[in-house]
């Protein structure tokens, strides 16, 4: 009998940690089926959850994501070109431009062209003309107002901060520069 009942106690301990192992994709047991199973919401998709049926909801008010640093100007261009300082000012390192043509080339050459003068492979489609980067309003602009057009766009531009880090932008406007200085 004792025999009988070790033998018992061994198979369905066997049975029980053999469903603990790897199945592939399949789920184990679902206890709580809720859990594993959530109806998910669609961005913009009306839900009557809510008493505005809105289910995007707007963060918090005075709250910021974790490793967020927002940019104290917004659309302010004329304070971001007094205050904004090009930490890379003055450094033409082969590293620098390299970076700054690397992020040019991706993000601001099919509208600025090659050598930024507004002639870039996708320029003939726009209603307005694209701005060449080596005129002399562009020369005249400081590095912070150039940065600050990088980070927030201007007229048809859409913002750039999203799509260039923020040391990365600053090595655009050197790279700007030296398109600049070519003129």
């Amino acid at each position: 009998m004792k025999k009988l009942i070790i033998f018992s106690a061994c198979a369905l301990g066997i049975s029980a940690l053999s469903g603990c192992g790897p199945r592939g994709n399949q789920p184990n047991v679902e206890i709580l089926q809720d859990m594993m199973v959530q109806p998910a919401i669609k961005a913009q998709r009306y839900d009557d959850f809510f008493k505005d049926g809105v289910s995007a909801l707007v963060p918090p008010e005075h709250t910021v994501p974790v490793g967020f640093t927002p940019y104290k100007y917004g659309f302010n261009a004329d304070l971001a070109d007094k205050e904004l300082k090009n930490p890379y000012a003055g450094l033409m390192t082969p590293e620098v431009l390299n970076i700054g043509q690397k992020f040019f080339e991706s993000n601001c050459m099919a509208c600025h062209g090659v050598g930024g003068q507004g002639d870039g492979p996708i320029a003939a489609k726009f209603p307005l003309k694209i701005p060449a980067l080596v005129s002399d309003k562009i020369k005249g602009w400081s590095d912070g107002r150039i940065f600050h057009t990088i980070t927030m766009g201007q007229g048809v531009m859409g913002p750039y901060a999203s799509h260039v880090p923020q040391k990365y932008r600053w090595q655009v406007v050197n790279y700007v520069r030296t398109l600049q200085k070519k003129q």
